[in-house]
Parts: structure tokens; C-alpha cells; sequence
């Protein structure tokens, strides 16, 4: 084919293509103007619907409760009591068991404390879910907001790791990617209705607790026992992964980023078009926690293994070997926890927390809490949202003489004095309440 006759093919073609654009465009919009006169909505989101259910029971004489056997099995309640309608201004806290108050007596947990905090002058309900993450708690957030509070708390984001948010099959092997292609397309009436006819559609990622299948594929089968509650770790030779499993394990946790941003946005957007105040809350953890699992991206695997076999058995100077191994690859937890210690032994407060959270990043296990409060921050910036930045506080964790965690995620009865703190000026704010004096404060 001669110059000019391929110049004008591909001219042909692009004309073709404009065309097809303009013309599914057009479709695309005929369709949304029918479905806006209609009431109907025929687009489908990438992430599967999450059924309401009972979240406050009725008692009798406009008192009402939490419902703890209502939801899923696993989730757990305090079944508070209160009356449907507040005199005080109220203040609604919804979150999973950093919320709950895990380990705690619920006058301990931090909503009991936020109230004492604030003097009387507001009521605050527990309405934490243990074992719920961001897609599960959209029923509570509809509950709440059928409540007409004047403040709803959100401080979720405790149990993002929990949700087996995956695919199967090709996908699984490219989850972000997948999963934008299909938040493209679910936003278009016209593949709705299509997917609808031929009743198919793009795979959706599992949202479920816990995933029982059996894997032929080596690298899906380590993932799987990776993510597993407690993670299966037998498969990992010096607790580090291959290159083939941590590329999949950290597009997964990139996945979950991106689902709880969609949930978060969804709750955030729900609650302010019925003009309720909403406070986001970032989490704190403990950043001297020991990584899970490590992971090997960039770097060589087997000078990274070698490099980290001489750490676990105490050889040489373990400042020569973590400075070694991080430039081979900054994102092997094992050596940004080591860091971490090593610059906390030595003074270097500032050096120390950015490993700890570089740590915290790239731990193939993660509680994921620094990601997760970047996009809560994200978010509060978004949607104009007031917020409590509570992430702060996990520096507490580096002095340990100061106890503040009873666990990885979860506070002590200090800690949640602490949150409870730091939560009452922006509450006080929210609500316009006037400061309220206090003895020996």
C-alpha cells in the first residue's frame, strides 16, 4: 500500500472512529434524559450493593437501642439505649472497633469520653461495629442519618484489611486496572442497560469477609495465604515474598485504597445533602509494631534475602546492612522497621517516624492507616469536611514508657482519653458550644 493510500485509510479510520463517539455520545446522553424523566437508573457500579438492615431497634415510648443481632454474624454491638429524640445537641460516632472500644468498658471506649469531655452540653452515641469496614458501615450511616443528629463522626478505616476485595481469574492479576475499567464503563447508562440484555457484565471484586477457594495458580495461592486471617506464612522463606507476590499483594492493597475513598466519598456526600455536619477522624497506630511481611519490588530478590538473613541472624553492623538494603529497595518493610529502630536508638526522632510509616506502607500485611488517613484527608479536603487529625497521636507508641495501644490498631484506656481530646475542639466547633472549664486542666 502506497503512502498516500495508507495516509488516507488511517484519515478514513479516524473519521469513523469520531463518528462512532459521536454517535455512542449521543446515545449515551438520550439515555441519561430518559432515565432522569423516568426515575430509573440503570448503571452499574463496580462494587456490589451492600443490603440495609435493622442497625436501632424500637423499645417502646420513643426509646430505642442498637440492634446486636442484627448484620452480619461476626460484627459485635454495644447495644446502647437512648431516646429518639435528643435535648442536648447529639453527636453520632460511627466507626468499626476503634469506635466500639475494643478491650474496653464502654464508659472507656472514646465516644463515652468525648461526652465528658464536652461537660453535658451534647450527647454522643457509641455506634461502633466491630469486625465492619467502610462498605458495611453505609447502613449504619443511613440509620444515622434517619435520626437527624446534628453531628455525625466518621472515624473508619480499622479494618480495611479485612475486606478480600479481589477478583479471580485474569483481573486478579491486574486489580486497579480492572477495577477502573469497570468504574468507567458502570457509569454509563447505555453499558448498563447493555449488561442488563445480555445479563452479564464486568466481574465484580468479592467484598466479603473471608474467601474460601482453592488456587492452582502459585503466585494467587501465596497472596491468598498472605491476606488470610492470621496470614498463612509458611509459603515465605525469611518472612519475605517473591516479586511476583508482592506486586499482586500491593495492587490489592492500592484496590482497597480506592474502594474505601468511593465508600468514604458516598458516606460523606449522603450525610451532607440531608445538611448534617460531618467530622472526619484519622486513626492512630502503633508505629513500633514489627512488619507482617516483607516485600521484594525493585531490588535483586537474592541480595535483598541475603542482606536480610544476615539482619534476622544478628550478623555485622545492622547499620551497614539496612543502609545497604534500603538502597537496594526502600520498600521491604523489614529494613524500614530496622531503620526506624536504629535512628530511634541514635536520636533521630523525625528519621525514625518516616520509617515507621514507610513501614506501615509497605508491610504485605498492613493495618494500611497511613494510606487509608491520606485519602480521609483527601476526602475532608474534597467535600469540605471538618477534621480530627488523630494520626499524630501514634507517636505516643515511641516512648514506652507512655502506654497508649493495647494493641496494633487498638487504644488503652489513655489512649482514648487522648482521642477523646483531640476530638473535642473540632466537635465544640462543629456544634458551636462554648468551652466548659475544668479543674487542674
Amino acid at each position: 500500500m502506497s503512502g498516500a493510500a495508507s495516509r488516507s485509510l488511517s484519515r478514513k479510520l479516524g473519521f469513523a472512529l469520531v463518528a462512532a463517539t459521536l454517535a455512542l455520545g449521543l446515545v449515551e446522553l438520550g439515555l441519561r434524559t430518559v432515565a432522569w424523566v423516568a426515575g430509573q437508573d440503570w448503571r452499574s457500579p463496580p462494587l456490589p450493593e451492600h443490603t440495609d438492615y435493622p442497625v436501632v431497634c424500637p423499645m417502646g415510648d420513643e426509646i430505642l437501642r442498637l440492634c446486636p443481632e442484627e448484620g452480619h454474624g461476626y460484627e459485635r454491638v454495644r447495644p446502647e439505649m437512648f431516646l429518639e429524640r435528643s435535648e442536648a445537641p447529639r453527636v453520632i460516632t460511627i466507626g468499626e472497633s476503634f469506635v466500639f472500644g475494643l478491650g474496653l468498658d464502654v464508659q472507656q471506649a472514646v465516644p463515652a469520653r468525648l461526652e465528658e469531655r464536652l461537660g453535658g452540653q451534647a450527647e454522643v452515641l457509641n455506634w461502633g461495629r466491630c469486625g465492619a469496614y467502610a462498605g458495611k458501615l453505609m447502613p449504619a450511616v443511613h440509620a444515622a442519618i434517619a435520626l437527624d443528629p446534628d453531628l455525625i463522626v466518621l472515624a473508619i478505616g480499622n479494618n480495611e484489611h479485612t475486606m478480600t476485595s479481589f477478583y479471580t481469574g485474569w483481573p486478579a492479576r491486574h486489580p486497579v486496572a480492572f477495577y477502573g475499567v469497570s468504574e468507567a464503563l458502570g457509569r454509563l447508562q447505555l453499558f448498563g442497560l447493555l449488561t442488563r440484555a445480555i445479563g452479564g457484565g464486568l466481574p465484580q471484586p468479592s467484598e466479603v469477609y473471608e474467601l474460601r477457594v482453592t488456587l492452582d495458580d502459585p503466585v494467587a495461592r501465596a497472596a491468598y495465604s498472605a491476606r488470610r486471617r492470621p496470614p498463612d506464612l509458611s509459603l515465605f522463606e525469611d518472612a519475605l515474598a517473591s516479586p511476583e507476590v508482592t506486586r499482586l499483594l500491593e495492587q490489592e492493597q492500592r484496590l482497597k485504597e480506592r474502594i474505601f475513598r468511593n465508600r468514604l466519598r458516598e458516606m460523606v456526600d449522603q450525610i451532607q445533602a440531608e445538611g448534617i455536619a460531618v467530622v472526619l477522624a484519622t486513626l492512630p497506630h502503633r508505629m513500633r509494631t514489627p512488619p507482617v511481611l516483607s516485600g521484594i519490588y525493585d531490588g535483586d530478590p537474592d541480595t535483598v534475602r541475603r542482606i536480610a538473613r544476615d539482619l534476622l541472624q544478628g550478623g555485622g553492623r545492622p547499620e551497614r546492612a539496612l543502609s545497604e538494603g534500603l538502597s537496594e529497595d526502600p520498600k521491604v518493610a523489614m529494613f524500614q522497621h530496622g531503620w526506624g529502630e536504629h535512628m530511634l536508638s541514635i536520636g533521630d526522632r523525625d528519621a525514625a517516624i518516616a520509617a515507621f510509616r514507610a513501614q506501615a506502607e509497605w508491610d504485605l500485611v498492613p493495618d494500611g492507616t497511613p494510606g487509608l488517613n491520606a485519602i480521609v484527608r483527601e476526602v475532608a479536603g474534597e467535600r469540605g469536611c471538618a477534621l480530627a487529625d488523630l494520626e499524630p497521636l501514634s507517636q505516643h507508641s515511641l516512648d514506652p514508657s507512655t502506654p497508649m495501644f493495647l494493641d496494633r490498631v487498638h487504644v488503652d484506656e489513655q489512649g482514648a482519653v487522648l482521642m477523646a481530646e483531640a476530638l473535642e475542639p473540632v466537635v465544640r466547633d462543629q456544634l458551636g458550644l462554648g468551652a466548659v472549664e475544668r479543674g487542674g486542666d
